[in-house]
């Protein structure tokens, strides 16, 4: 999958990106936001509880670093794109 820009998603996720904004532009990438989405407007749904979006993008981004697609930095909660080749067996 790509974005009209032609940007896959290991390319938007190439260096490390908090949580909360690896999220919003995994969300992006995803079409649950509109690409003119400003970050600032949908910021709290990634800080404040009871937001299920945020929690579920959140939550990929967590699955996806446990499948070794993405590397976390558990320490400063930031995540990036693994540059290792995934084992798929």
């Amino acid at each position: 999958m790509r974005t009209d820009d032609g940007m896959e998603l290991k390319d938007i996720l190439a260096d490390w990106r908090d949580y909360d904004d690896a999220a919003f532009r995994l969300g992006i990438f995803l079409g649950v936001f509109p690409p003119d989405q400003k970050f600032n407007w949908v910021k709290p749904m990634f800080w404040q509880d009871g937001y299920p979006l945020g929690d579920m993008l959140v939550d990929i981004l967590d699955r996806m670093a446990q499948a070794g697609v993405l590397l976390k930095d558990e320490e400063d909660v930031r995540y990036k794109w693994n540059p290792a080749p995934i084992d798929l067996s």
